[in-house]
């Protein structure tokens, strides 16, 4: 294949991590959870892993999920998954109960594997009913009716990579859907090398880069920013998984990163802490930002205060993921998300698909300039994948625009959407479990401005008659039933909700438009952590 009139040797996941492996200097390679291979160890591994898949009867297609932190473990899985052309499902290791359950059934998995931190969980009885046979641990205590993660390494195992192409899904990505419950976004081999194109061509990585990534490993923003795109470009990568805002720059200096992807509410921490005289004591140069949905000031104050460029981007895991459109440094318009190129055409639309001229908040819409970047379907849902590729244009949910020199602007997400704190809630998600709470008649959620950035999640019920609802015992009722970044910070009681007068809908802009003065605050109450 070809990309831009290049012609792309590796284009399938399997065939970058050989090549890599192959050319990489020795000294270039991955450190996750503490733990660190070279590219090298990584394909070895990796390919035990899918010798070991191949043993118990993986087949290609299957689907093999995991519910893991950060680790080695989960790394070595994804690749040794897909080499054999099963394809990987990294679960977030936010859902429990009904989400938990949800997701496993849609995944329709042949084979789990899990940590310690995630074993708990697992034995809800609405969760367990959905565990596949084939069940493998990570860690010492290997709880009954699992394997150790070690069993499917088969050392010498022989792996070929023939008839997976391209075009053949490789990894399933469970994201906040425009409606309904979470939508696995089927990502076949080849966005993954676009992905890591993408990366070079955004960052003109260096041979003594490093990059250092908070992202986790069941988002695009960990896997792309943190795993693919470095080794693409053949440099050493840090995976810490989990953003911790005391530790952060001490990690950056300890890891030597000259490359950081602090995205979103980060950047609104990262500004909130004192100041230092070791605030510009490293060797970053530049850092992925995504902009959107923070304070406007944010930006520019990370900049002066640190020392560090800022590229801005805008991003979406179903039309391939990191930097499809990005903006580098020393753009004329720094604040802009970027301008779009080959990689993707974007058009902004009103309700009815039709195109609105420059400077006109509307939808933004997408298609891809480069076969297979995007992703194939939703998985198990041909209904909703129809539904967001509507007059051949890829529906993202976001509202945004284009000024005159053709630069996009990303301001919000439609009103059924919110983004708290990096991760994609559909309303209906948060709705679906609180409607099932005693006394509610009626619920509707919303997402409220963050001081943080982005949003809080709130939510407005309607109390059915002859019932009253204490907030402390309906959260309480929630942790145990959905993902903790899901849980309404703030909960509104309301005689009715306001709705359409031709369909009957939920006028969302008018609660949204409502002042958030009288609704009673979680974090007032039990702090800022939601403990189970």
């Amino acid at each position: 294949m070809h990309v831009n009139g290049r012609e792309i040797g590796a284009t399938t996941v399997g065939a970058l991590v050989g090549a890599v492996a192959r050319d990489a200097p020795p000294t270039a390679g991955l450190e996750i959870g503490g733990r660190r291979l070279s590219y090298a160890e990584i394909d070895d591994l990796s390919n035990q892993v899918a010798a070991g898949l191949l043993a118990i009867g993986t087949q290609k297609g299957d689907r093999v999920c995991s519910s893991m932190f950060s680790c080695m473990e989960g790394l070595l899985l994804w690749f040794g998954t897909v080499k054999i052309g099963a394809i990987w499902v990294p679960l977030n290791v936010g859902l429990i109960g009904e989400d938990l359950a949800y997701t496993l059934e849609n995944t329709e998995a042949s084979i789990l594997v899990i940590d310690g931190h995630n074993r708990e969980k697992m034995d809800n009885p609405a969760v367990a009913r959905q565990l596949p046979s084939r069940r493998y641990f990570v860690g010492d205590a290997k709880p009954p009716g699992y394997e150790p993660f070690s069993t499917l390494l088969h050392a010498g195992g022989l792996v070929t990579s023939n008839e997976i192409g391209p075009e053949d899904p490789a990894v399933i990505i469970y994201t906040g859907g425009t409606t309904g419950m979470p939508k696995g976004v089927v990502l076949p081999h080849f966005a993954w090398i676009c992905a890591g194109l993408r990366y070079i061509e955004a960052l003109d990585p260096r041979p003594d880069d490093h990059h250092f990534s908070v992202g986790p490993m069941f988002h695009v923003s960990g896997l792309m920013a943190g795993i693919i795109g470095p080794m693409s470009a053949r440099i050493p990568s840090t995976l810490e998984g989990t953003f911790s805002v005391s530790r952060f720059w001490d990690r950056v200096r300890e890891t030597n990163a000259s490359i950081i992807d602090p995205v979103g509410s980060i950047l609104v921490l990262l500004c909130r802490q004192p100041s230092s005289d070791a605030d510009r004591t490293h060797r970053v140069r530049v850092a992925l930002g995504i902009t959107g949905q923070i304070p406007a000031e944010i930006p520019e104050q990370f900049t002066e205060r640190f020392g560090i460029g800022l590229l801005n981007l805008y991003s979406l895991t179903e039309a391939g993921g990191l930097l499809i459109v990005n903006n580098p440094l020393g753009s004329s318009n720094p604040k802009a998300n970027g301008k779009p190129s080959y990689w993707t055409e974007v058009q902004i639309v009103d309700e009815l698909g039709q195109s609105l001229p420059p400077k006109t908040l509307g939808n933004i819409t997408l298609r891809p300039g480069v076969p297979y970047s995007f992703m194939l379907r939703y998985h198990n849902d041909p209904v909703g994948t129809l539904n967001a590729i509507t007059n051949l244009w890829l529906h993202t949910g976001d509202l945004g625009y284009l000024d005159d020199d053709g630069f996009l602007y990303f301001v919000g997400r439609q009103a059924h959407w919110l983004r708290r704190r990096g991760e994609n809630i559909s309303s209906f998600e948060v709705e679906s479990i609180i409607a099932k709470y005693p006394g509610v008649a009626e619920v509707a959620v919303i997402g409220v401005p963050s001081e943080l950035g982005e949003e809080e999640v709130k939510a407005f019920i309607v109390v059915a008659e002859a019932h009253e609802i204490e907030p402390e015992n309906l959260i309480g009722w929630c942790v145990e039933r959905m993902a903790t970044f899901k849980i309404p910070r703030f909960i509104e009681f309301i005689s009715a909700l306001p709705r359409s007068v031709t369909k009957g809908e939920i006028e969302r802009h008018k609660l949204k438009a409502l002042p958030n003065t009288s609704a009673w605050d979680r974090e007032r109450v039990f702090g800022r952590r939601v403990s189970r």
